[in-house]
């Protein structure tokens, strides 16, 4: 991540911020749930009310049995469940986009000065901020685990709304008995079995969801103890990579120093006393001239 582009931090920073759960959630919700409403939702209720048929000539009674049987149009509600739902993730994203176009500006606003204003008026450009070093990834894991708890409580309370307003199967026959509709009459409705289908179809893409995002919370509150991706600072070469050398080796002081040579295995060792020196260290030889003199 050195000398990164400000795209390339951006993506690179939410990226770190989402955990594979939210991840699998949004493509789920963008390709299974949207999809299903706008391919399969709007070519059976489109001509919904049209063919809502009741067995009575009395002027407005269809309506007022429609109105009855659907308060809201479920084509509707599912377009404005998904958008409900993905309004937090959204949010969360702006935020966190914002947050590190911020972050990037301020790393780089120390190049921005002149010359002249810096302190002692060398006249020299001074060193970016981030030049040699490497660039911490933001941690937003507190903003996270927010969007989260507000995806799931939508998904749970449009699910209770749901179920207030459709239950779980579309019938054949409704029976109206509202005014101005004379007496009860009877109501039917075009393609129940399909809509029932679809309306099974949908209360198991809510339930997938809200266990989807009751994982993505517990993966974040579980991430949040440990070091995730975007909690610590990714790691910065240290001096003795300047060089393009590695790490440190064990004999890294100058070239003749006690550490160097001890780091080689190269500095002379002391005899203890009373003991001969063997052959071929420093004090044998010392020995051997001091007695041919």
């Amino acid at each position: 991540m050195e000398n990164l582009d400000l795209m390339g931090f951006l993506i690179i920073t939410l990226n770190c911020n989402v955990t594979i759960v939210g991840k699998i959630w949004l493509i789920f919700t963008l390709l299974v749930r949207m999809l299903a409403v706008v391919l399969a939702g709007y070519p059976i209720y489109r001509d919904e009310q049209e063919r809502f048929v009741c067995n009575t000539l009395q002027p407005g009674c269809a309506n007022v049995c429609y109105d009855a049987f659907s308060p809201v149009s479920p084509l509707r509600f599912w377009l404005a469940q998904s958008v409900s739902v993905l309004l937090p993730c959204a949010i969360f994203s702006a935020y966190v986009l914002h947050r590190g176009a911020q972050l990037a500006a301020s790393d780089a606003g120390a190049g921005a000065r002149r010359p002249s204003d810096l302190p002692g008026g060398d006249g020299r450009w001074p060193a970016p901020r981030g030049a040699g070093r490497l660039r911490s990834v933001p941690d937003f894991s507190a903003a996270y685990r927010a969007h989260v708890s507000l995806r799931t409580l939508l998904e749970a309370a449009s699910g209770a709304l749901h179920y207030l307003l459709f239950g779980f199967w579309v019938p054949e026959r409704f029976s109206c008995a509202r005014p101005p509709c004379s007496s009860a009459v009877d109501c039917y409705v075009s393609r129940p079995t399909e809509k029932g289908v679809l309306m099974l179809f949908f209360w198991a893409v809510s339930a997938l969801s809200f266990l989807l995002g009751v994982a993505d919370l517990a993966c974040g509150l579980r991430r949040s103890g440990s070091a995730g991706c975007g909690a610590g600072q990714l790691p910065r070469p240290g001096p003795e990579r300047a060089g393009g050398g590695g790490g440190r080796r064990p004999g890294g002081g100058p070239p003749g120093s006690r550490a160097h040579l001890a780091g080689h295995d190269c500095a002379p060792r002391l005899q203890p006393p009373g003991r001969p020196a063997s052959e071929g260290s420093a004090p044998h030889l010392r020995a051997q001239k001091s007695e041919w003199v």
